[in-house]
């Protein structure tokens, strides 16, 4: 029996694993894989455990409904047949209407080298410079991230003696990234004195063991980590960046306590308990619409930090594992827009790699992208909506099957050496581009990985920013309702992988609709009515849970199935081109009796 170290990949963190068994095998002998294990080694990250889907991860290794045919226009084939008919298609849209015509989307399950591949690609062989990262929950961080430089930013006074801790929780990162509870509730129950601070709208598994929990408004967390900055700076005489610093002063506290709902006196509380910690860590947890204007919360919490004198830590949990990887290797290479062409007849042909597009955001442009195109091609793991209506479908590796490099966080990188074989039928998405581009007349060799890492600008588009968050929460607080994302500790992201395995197919096999109790009184609804949620991107209906969880006009549906994620409408930053997501205004309509 072998033992093959490993990463996780069902999130950002990826936790270190041991797969115990042996390469595949047709039959169930002592060289199939049996079994996962923890990684125990010294230095293991989070003392090597895993989170219940993280000890999932053999399953989706060994998945009966994994893909392990191509298919062509529904019907299966061999892998050699998908790619001749592949470039016959490409080639000829190129020369029907130009290079230009051909998307790239690429979704996380790329390794760093892939991405690199993938460009060389599309510039290369197709001729191309549509080539763009599809990963709507992250991709705000990272614009805001290298556009604007806070290294600069330290703290004027000495660090506070003593051991005190303060663990600063923006989320659910106890839901989105299980694994952070053990060394968190470690810290927190390390010593007299040490706390953790949640922010968030809603009771969640995160906000159970905050000592302070500030139960902001929905998209009020942004509003509320600018007070805690306004309030440190002011208290500590830390000089903030210029045009932050604009911008902080400029915020009024009556505009913070309207949008954020939480009161001035608390606010001040928690920054002078973050000035006065020996230790700060930051978790900064997002999901699907879950913080409005992301990438300007992201700033403010970095900010935040940096100027705490304590021993620091600035956490930016990321919901993809290699999202950071990919757009950073793709963000100096002067890539076009593709997502911005979505709804334009400017893209004739999609290539999509490691990605289920229809259930990371079945928005309209992407139901019209995929019905319209004239071709589209995709590596899936799984047989889904993007599968079905895809021209060409290739079975894929996921990232537990291949060598290369991933980056988790800003500052980690992790490399895969040891992995298991895919399964049999199954191609990396390097495999591919290299039969495709062979097919086309083409040699891609290997491609040189070049990140983009490094941060520049001033920020000077902040104020501008913190204008639009303003206008775009202000009405919440009118609106009938407003849904929020929730996250269930089963699935990972899109929960396109994870809605195939079988633990969270028995706690969470379908989307849940939570509702407050003074919703449920308003509409006289009950537990187990069916709601119908509609707006602006669509309607749906759901049976319906009352839920202590939430409070005033809030609701909050489970964002790991394309049901919910349609309801947030399509929205892009004009100058990032990134998708702009936040809790959304909603009607409830009580449609029978219980079922």
């Amino acid at each position: 029996m072998s033992e093959i170290n490993n990463y996780c990949s069902l999130c950002s963190l990826a936790c270190p694993l041991v797969f115990k068994g042996g390469k595949r095998s047709p039959s169930f002998t002592k060289d199939s894989i049996l079994s996962i294990d923890w990684d125990e080694r010294e230095g293991s990250k989070f003392g090597g455990s895993l989170c219940a889907r993280g000890n999932s991860a053999v399953e989706l290794l060994s998945h009966p409904k994994r893909l392990n045919y191509s298919f062509v226009l529904g019907k299966r084939t061999s892998f050699d047949e998908a790619v001749k008919e592949t470039a016959k298609n490409l080639a000829s849209i190129k020369s029907e209407s130009g290079a230009d015509s051909i998307g790239v989307l690429i979704g996380e399950n790329l390794t760093n080298e892939e991405a690199a591949l993938a460009l060389k690609f599309a510039k290369d062989v197709i001729g191309t410079s549509n080539v763009e990262l599809f990963a709507p929950d992250d991709t705000p961080l990272f614009s805001a991230y290298l556009d604007c430089d806070l290294s600069s930013l330290s703290p004027t006074a000495k660090k506070p003696e003593g051991t005190k801790s303060v663990y600063l929780m923006i989320g659910d990162s106890f839901s989105d990234h299980p694994c952070t509870a053990k060394t968190v509730l470690a810290g927190k129950n390390a010593g007299r004195g040490n706390e953790i601070i949640v922010i968030s709208p809603e009771l969640n598994h995160t906000a159970w063991f905050a000592g302070r929990h500030l139960a902001c408004l929905p998209g009020g967390e942004t509003a509320v980590v600018a007070g805690l900055l306004k309030s440190a700076s002011s208290k500590s005489g830390n000089p903030l960046t210029p045009a932050l610093k604009k911008l902080i002063d400029a915020i009024s506290w009556e505009d913070i306590e309207k949008l954020g709902g939480i009161e001035k006196k608390l606010i001040e509380n928690c920054a002078g308990a973050m000035l006065g910690a020996a230790k700060i860590e930051t978790y900064l947890s997002n999901i699907f619409g879950r913080l409005s204007f992301s990438g300007l919360l992201s700033l403010f919490a970095e900010a935040l930090t940096m100027i705490c004198p304590g021993d620091k830590l600035f956490e930016p949990q990321f919901v993809q594992q290699n999202s950071w990887g990919i757009y950073s290797v793709l963000a100096g290479a002067g890539c076009g827009s593709v997502i911005g062409k979505l709804e334009t007849k400017e893209i004739d042909a999609l290539v999509i790699l490691g990605l289920d597009i229809f259930s990371v955001y079945p928005a309209g442009p992407v139901e019209k992208a995929l019905r319209e195109k004239k071709f589209t091609v995709a590596t899936q793991l799984f047989w889904g909506q993007t599968s079905a209506r895809s021209n060409v479908v290739i079975p894929a590796a996921c990232l537990m099957e291949k060598k290369g490099t991933v980056s988790p966080s800003f500052k980690e990188d992790v490399v895969r050496e040891d992995v298991i074989d895919p399964p049999a039928g199954a191609y990396s998405e390097g495999e591919f581009l290299r039969a495709l581009a062979k097919e086309m007349g083409a040699e891609l060799g290997e491609a040189s990985v070049e990140r983009k890492t490094a941060r520049s600008g001033s920020g000077e588009g902040l104020t501008e920013k913190w204008t639009k968050y303003c206008n775009s929460v202000r009405g919440f607080g009118s609106a009938p309702c407003v849904l929020m994302p929730w996250s269930e500790a089963v699935h990972a992201a899109d929960g396109s992988v994870t809605r195939n395995l079988h633990w969270s197919r028995v706690t969470c096999p379908e989307p849940q609709l939570f509702i407050s109790r003074e919703i449920a009184s308003s509409l006289e609804l009950t537990g187990g009515d069916r709601v119908k949620v509609s707006s602006g991107g669509g309607e749906e209906i759901f049976k319906a849970t009352v839920s202590k969880k939430l409070s005033g006009n809030t609701a909050a549906a489970s964002i790991h199935f394309p049901s919910v994620r349609k309801l947030f409408p399509w929205s892009l930053d004009e100058k990032t081109e990134c998708v702009m997501l936040a809790p959304v205004p909603v009607n409830l309509e009580r449609q029978s009796e219980k079922s």
